[in-house]
């Protein structure tokens, strides 16, 4: 595939549950592996992706039973490119920006429960943005990285 060229890896909906979550990210993980994604990438895009969409159910869409978040993966100039899109509250302002660790003492019981994880989004994803409009809120973020080798035992000609 050329880098200019684009394709849509996966476009799906997923029950907006923790199992919903954890189910479609191991579907997600085999099918980048099965189709000859750099291993280190698709780790990277499970824990990005699995911060993201746990903070959608945990945080924007709590409470809802009935809640769907849609995904999409395309690949794009070496780069793979993930939209996620909800109908629940929309994002607190400056998480975005902020990439920076949680306040911490000096000892393992002074360590925050959480606020680790949108370190850990800024931290490997090339860019993110986020949208909200008509009462729905997309994401979308980049990993560049080995997208363009071919799946293993591929023969190129």
């Amino acid at each position: 595939m050329g880098p200019a060229m684009s394709e849509e890896v996966v476009r799906l909906r997923l029950r907006a549950t923790p199992d919903g979550v954890s189910t479609e990210l191991d579907r997600l993980r085999g099918l980048l592996s099965a189709r000859g994604f750099d291993a280190a990438l698709g780790a990277n895009v499970a824990i990005v992706l699995g911060e993201i969409l746990n903070n959608i159910v945990e945080h924007a869409l709590a409470g809802r039973d009935d809640a769907w978040i849609a995904l999409k993966v395309r690949r794009h100039a070496g780069c793979l490119h993930v939209e996620t899109r909800d109908e629940g509250r929309p994002l607190p302002p400056g998480l975005l920006t902020s990439g920076d660790l949680p306040r911490h003492g000096t000892t393992t019981e002074d360590l925050p429960e959480g606020g680790f994880g949108w370190f850990i989004i800024h931290s490997l994803t090339d860019d993110m943005v986020y949208e909200r409009a008509e009462g729905q809120n997309r994401l979308s973020f980049s990993l560049c990285g080995q997208t363009d080798r071919p799946p293993a035992g591929a023969v190129i000609h």
